[in-house]
């Protein structure tokens, strides 16, 4: 038997010398530097981790420093031109770095067969010492318990009495203020009025191009960072410097282009409101596998407690039989993903344009317009829809309106229709004044 991976050990370690940020990924998946076989690669990872903390990125000098004292008999290496071949093999490896979760699991595959297979021996040998059946099951159910933790991140089931009970006091000590709620507000008081996104929620955002999908998530990223904490937009459409220029043309004034002292105030404008806000953006990450990294590191370094991503059917996805099964499964891992860090995702998606061959009346987003796979409806714990009737009829009564039709909710009424201001070039979604409302409200439900 093969006690070892050693090529996944390697393209681990080769990875985490190509980018530091890999170690705070393996973090997320468990990998500990003792499921490593290789003493020599175990002692690698265990010093890149110890590093880390230090804030110290791994390089071949640092580790070949680091190590040349661990050599000898008995020792990792047994001499340093040992050491110098294995830090050098790593060097000259050139793993995928799509490929990391995949190298992770089978590392931990066999740290789980090591251990069983040793488990195993101890049972027989407690056998032939004359041990109490007893103690032979308790050995064999240990190392099963120990297998299937490490495999599946199993603990103990919750009965439906605890999980009721942590419930109710939770939602006490939300009212007493003594605990902070799971809901995040978006700062949009008619929809926070009928939405609720909780973290853990994968919530999707569909609309048409011109309705106002970046400037939605620009805004509730705003509202977000400011009364409940963290947020990491993720923009696969736009560089930052085009998310720069978006931002200081919606708070510039006047003519600013060839007046300094208005360029001056409109700057003065835009750092108001950015200024010391907790919002990091990724324009870097263009596949699946970068977004969700990006999003677990975030989430270690920064503690973000939401997300978006801008757009989905701009991000690279794993190759598949056909482009529906690619975003039914890149569906899949975003709502995993969600769940697993606890945080509101965004994720904004395109609708089919067929919806614009329907009469105008009739152009409202529905489930049956989200693009490309019906996945996205089943694992999403809210839609959704933005729509703007002045995007098709420049002579409507209320350019200014930005309907925002909550298709789903997990945990919720649906449909229903939240109003928002919304004046395209001209400044981000805002709050309708309680009479706007009311009336935008009216006139809805009369359609």
């Amino acid at each position: 038997m093969n006690p070892s991976n050693w090529r996944s050990e390697e393209n681990v370690l080769a990875l985490c010398l190509m980018d530091e940020t890999v170690l705070h990924e393996l973090g997320s998946y468990g990998l500990q530097p003792g499921h490593l076989h290789d003493p020599g690669y175990r002692a690698i990872f265990r010093a890149m981790l110890e590093d880390m903390r230090g804030g110290i990125a791994p390089d071949e000098a640092t580790l070949l420093d680091r190590h040349a004292s661990s050599v000898g008999t008995g020792r990792p290496w047994s001499d340093l031109p040992a050491l110098g071949l294995q830090i050098e093999t790593l060097s000259r490896c050139r793993p995928r770095r799509a490929n990391l979760r995949g190298y992770c699991d089978k590392i931990l595959d066999q740290a789980r067969r090591r251990d069983l297979v040793s488990s195993c021996r101890r049972a027989v040998a407690l056998g032939a010492d004359g041990v109490p059946t007893e103690d032979i099951v308790a050995e064999v159910q240990g190392a099963s318990l120990r297998a299937h933790e490490l495999g599946a991140g199993a603990i103990d089931l919750p009965t439906m009495e605890l999980i009721a009970r942590d419930a109710c006091e939770r939602a006490v000590a939300v009212a007493k203020g003594e605990q902070e709620d799971t809901v995040v507000p978006l700062g949009l008081r008619d929809l926070d009025g009928k939405f609720r996104a909780r973290r853990g929620d994968y919530v999707l955002v569909g609309a048409r191009p011109s309705m106002g999908k970046t400037h939605f998530l620009l805004s509730i990223a705003e509202q977000i960072a400011r009364h409940a904490g963290p947020f990491l937009l993720c923009s696969v459409e736009m560089r930052d410097r085009a998310i720069g220029d978006r931002i200081y043309a919606h708070d510039a004034a006047g003519q600013w282009d060839n007046d300094p002292e208005a360029a001056e105030y409109s700057s003065t404008q835009v750092m108001r409101r950015w200024e010391g806000l907790p919002i990091r953006v990724d324009t870097s990450s263009r596949t699946l596998g970068q977004i969700s990294s990006a999003l677990r590191i975030a989430k270690q370094r920064h503690g973000i407690v939401a997300a978006a991503i801008d757009y989905l059917q701009l991000l690279r996805l794993p190759r598949g039989t056909s482009r529906e099964q690619e975003v039914a499964s890149a569906s899949r891992e975003l709502a995993t993903l969600a769940s697993e860090l606890d945080i509101v995702l965004f994720v904004a998606c395109q609708l089919n344009r067929q919806l614009e061959s329907r009469p105008l009346r009739d152009r409202r987003p529905r489930m049956a317009d989200l693009r490309e796979s019906g996945q996205l409806e089943q694992d999403a714990d809210g839609i959704l829809f933005l729509f703007r009737e002045a995007a098709y009829n420049q002579g409507c009564s209320s350019p200014e309106l930005l309907e925002v039709g909550i298709a789903k909710q997990r945990n919720g009424r649906a449909p229903r229709t939240a109003f928002c201001l919304y004046e395209p070039g001209d400044g981000y979604v805002r709050n309708l004044s309680a009479g706007d409302e009311m009336r935008a409200q009216a006139s809805k439900s009369h359609l």
